[in-house]
């Protein structure tokens, strides 16, 4: 059964959650003090702590201080017990990473709901965890397809915004189906596109990383449903499991190093590779399966992603027709010779 560390300084207090506990089937190691309860988990790492707040010595967040700081207690759950309601040790307790706070009185029905949502919760992350394998894509994308799983999902019109620029982060999106774009847009009223996402890309959490608002504008290219993961949630995951967390730094590295190859084509490529590279671009990013690939892209966003005047984009693409390189019918691009592109684009 999972052990229970509770610390409390006063033995009538801890006389009376014990034997709840113990009645329950829990195995409940007990301190009589912060420092007394971070030397024993130190020693055996319970499954769930239980700390009062006011103690002398170390008090109730300064034992969860420590605990942030220490890899094998970081994925520890933590209830604080507060003998009153005070909003700023509320604040300060779930800013250091609290699971939940207890306010006294409670029932020891109360007691024991808290404890088991919370091992619960505990059970999958340690679930999901030692499933990783940092090499294994396909393992990475099941685990979180478990964690999407009966989220909130919303369906959105071709165009439509998913948030604007400036706006504080409430989720983190994950594509069901569809494609997203990120712009962002200068004083003169044109479109820079900074990143494209697919079916199975996360997005937006680059402003949960940094803790700031969102840099650019996020829209749907076409029919998008997204599941919404509130920030809480989240900031939850990416911080109690490390190797999600390590995950997502690879991505977000992976992304900003796509972005400076793209800026530096945008500077110094010629006409013809900037409008190579980008049709190479967005066939590496959603072309699947087999046969020639497609796109269906309104001209003025394809030349923003080539980082050229519109124009210029459609002269070039007429002589990539002349030389068969791709087909034109009305918006849709056939990339005839992705081989012969990708030389342009690449060399």
């Amino acid at each position: 059964m999972p052990t229970i560390l509770l610390i409390e300084k006063k033995d009538r207090k801890r006389g009376s959650i014990a034997p709840l506990l113990e009645s329950a089937g829990y195995t409940v190691a007990q301190a009589a003090g912060g420092q007394e309860g971070i030397s024993r988990m130190r020693v055996h790492p319970p499954d769930l702590v239980l700390c009062d707040m006011n103690m002398p010595g170390v008090d109730g967040l300064g034992v969860l201080h420590v605990m942030q700081q220490e890899g094998p207690l970081q994925l520890v759950p933590f209830i604080l017990l507060l003998d009153a309601w005070d909003p700023h040790r509320f604040r300060e307790a779930m800013q250091l990473g609290a699971d939940d706070v207890m306010i006294r009185p409670f029932s020891g029905a109360e007691v024991l709901q808290t404890i088991a949502v919370r091992l619960e919760k505990r059970h999958l992350l340690l679930q999901n965890a030692a499933a990783i394998n940092p090499a294994s894509e396909t393992d990475f994308r099941n685990i979180i397809r478990a964690f999407i799983t009966d989220r909130n999902t919303v369906r959105l019109a071709p165009h439509e915004v998913i948030y604007r620029e400036g706006e504080t982060p409430r989720y983190m999106f994950y594509i069901l189906s569809g494609k997203v774009k990120t712009i962002k847009t200068h004083e003169d009223g044109k479109d820079l596109l900074i990143s494209l996402y697919k079916q199975g890309d996360f997005f937006g959490y680059i402003a949960l990383l940094e803790e700031d608002r969102y840099k650019a504008t996020a829209l749907a290219m076409d029919e998008t449903e997204l599941a919404l993961i509130p920030r809480n949630d989240a900031e939850e995951m990416l911080e109690r499991v490390p190797l999600i967390f390590q995950k997502f730094v690879r991505m977000l590295a992976r992304n900003l190093t796509e972005k400076e190859n793209r800026l530096v084509g945008i500077a110094y490529d010629t006409l013809r590779k900037k409008v190579a590279s980008a049709l190479v671009h967005l066939r590496n990013k959603y072309h699947q399966g087999t046969g020639q690939y497609k796109v269906n892209i309104a001209r003025d966003e394809l030349a923003s992603l080539a980082g050229t005047a519109t124009e210029s984009l459609i002269r070039t693409l007429g002589e990539f027709k002349q030389e068969k390189l791709v087909a034109i019918k009305g918006p849709v691009i056939t990339l005839l010779e992705p081989g012969r592109l990708e030389e342009i684009a690449f060399h």
